[in-house]
């Protein structure tokens, strides 16, 4: 009996993957729960552990992007029934009257080529062949690092061998007759998922910016007061932590905002699973705080660092990403006052900050006193969200930071 293996889905957001490496060879007898293959969507990449023993026929190699659910391999039960799916056949015997050749190369792996360079056979895996050919790169320049005789070229090399060309010093000035040389950066692989998520988000939703100032004098008090306490909490406490906290409170109290849209029907969420912006290497990942709403302060802060330092580690696990209710982006780090986040869709509500600055304002007495404020926007899809809804979370928002002992209550 055959058992097809198809793409599988990780996360409610993806819809295709692109196939990184295969760890099992064509023809392999493969256990179930083996590691048999690498795939990348569009936050991460995740090692796919078959369900399905037996004789392994391959049918998407390396640097293929396909669909989820459309078939990538084939197990069978039995060698008989891989040799028949495959046509298998012992290859012809070379006649001893043939004139000496040199020695063939090893068989590559599954998903690789085999090329010549510099007299030396080497090898390269197809999402590195995929890269070399959308960049105009001849892979015979390029070093290989990978396989366990460092003689497999991976995708690695070929970016590296790309970074080097960006970073090479630069020519003596030329005449002007000489040509420019354009370096071509593929956009494969998460950065490729990002773009098309972002391009569709905008798309297929009616998005709109708001933007109020807030008072944050208070909130960065309690913070200091709080990394003071740092070795009884156990935790260092950040300013994000502070506004997480927050969000999840506001959320909490609107259920048709903290929510999904299909495009069809709401899904309102009991709890808040909160998602955050984190900026990574390999471009934006979005991990989820699950039931972000049920955790204290110092319980916030360990999940938010956790999820932050796995995702730039490339450790996120399926279920942690694509799957939240509300997203927060905070650039407060950067010299950024405003921005208009771009919707994690299918959520309808997305909060940004921005930096702090001093300025002066007038208080309630009158008077007037230097103040650290602090922009906040909210982009929210108009199809859903109205803008008096927004006009009530921000007040909420804004109430909550200017008076931030609230947020622990």
């Amino acid at each position: 009996m055959r058992t097809d293996i198809v793409m599988p889905k990780a996360g409610l957001t993806m819809i295709e993957g692109t196939i990184s490496q295969w760890k099992a060879a064509e023809g392999a007898l493969v256990q179930k729960g083996e590691v048999i293959m690498e795939y990348e969507n569009e936050k991460n990449t995740i090692e796919y552990e078959t369900v399905h023993g037996g004789y392994l026929h391959i049918l998407a190699a390396e640097g293929d992007t396909v669909a989820v659910g459309e078939p990538i391999a084939v197990v069978t039960d039995t060698k008989e029934e891989y040799d028949a799916l495959t046509g298998g056949a012992p290859s012809a015997p070379v006649p001893e009257a043939a004139p000496a050749v040199p020695a063939a190369p090893a068989a590559a792996p599954a998903g690789e080529t085999p090329g010549r360079k510099g007299g030396r056979h080497f090898r390269a895996t197809g999402l590195a062949r995929k890269m070399a050919r959308q960049a105009g790169v001849d892979l015979a320049d390029v070093t290989a690092t990978g396989g366990p005789d460092g003689r497999r070229i991976t995708a690695k090399d070929v970016t590296a061998y790309l970074d080097g060309r960006k970073t090479q010093p630069a020519a003596a000035p030329v005449s002007a007759g000489d040509e420019d040389e354009v370096t071509v950066v593929p956009w494969t692989g998460v950065r490729k998922t990002i773009a098309k998520n972002m391009y569709n988000s905008l798309q297929n939703t009616a998005q709109c910016t708001a933007m109020c100032k807030v008072d944050v004098t208070e909130l960065l008090a309690l913070r200091q007061k709080l990394v003071a306490e740092q070795e009884y909490l156990g935790v260092r406490i950040t300013v994000n932590d502070l506004l997480c906290a927050a969000v999840c409170r506001v959320m909490k109290k609107y259920p048709l905002l903290n929510g999904t849209f299909d495009g069809k029907n709401f899904h309102s969420h009991k709890h808040v699973h909160l998602s955050l912006a984190v900026a990574t290497e390999g471009g934006l990942m979005v991990p989820v705080i699950k039931n972000a709403d049920t955790l204290s302060l110092t319980e916030l802060s360990r999940a938010a660092k956790d999820l932050g330092l796995r995702a730039r580690e490339k450790r996120l696990q399926n279920g942690e990403q694509g799957c939240g209710t509300v997203t927060v982006s905070n650039v407060g780090m950067f010299p950024i006052d405003m921005s208009t986040p771009i919707l994690n869709a299918p959520e309808v509500l997305i909060f940004g900050f921005g930096r702090t600055v001093k300025e002066p304002r007038y208080m309630p007495d009158g008077a007037l006193a230097p103040r650290d404020m602090m922009n906040m926007y909210l982009t929210f899809d108009h199809q859903v969200v109205d803008g008096q809804a927004v006009g009530r979370v921000f007040e909420d928002m804004q109430r909550l930071l200017e008076h931030p002992h609230l947020i622990t209550v």
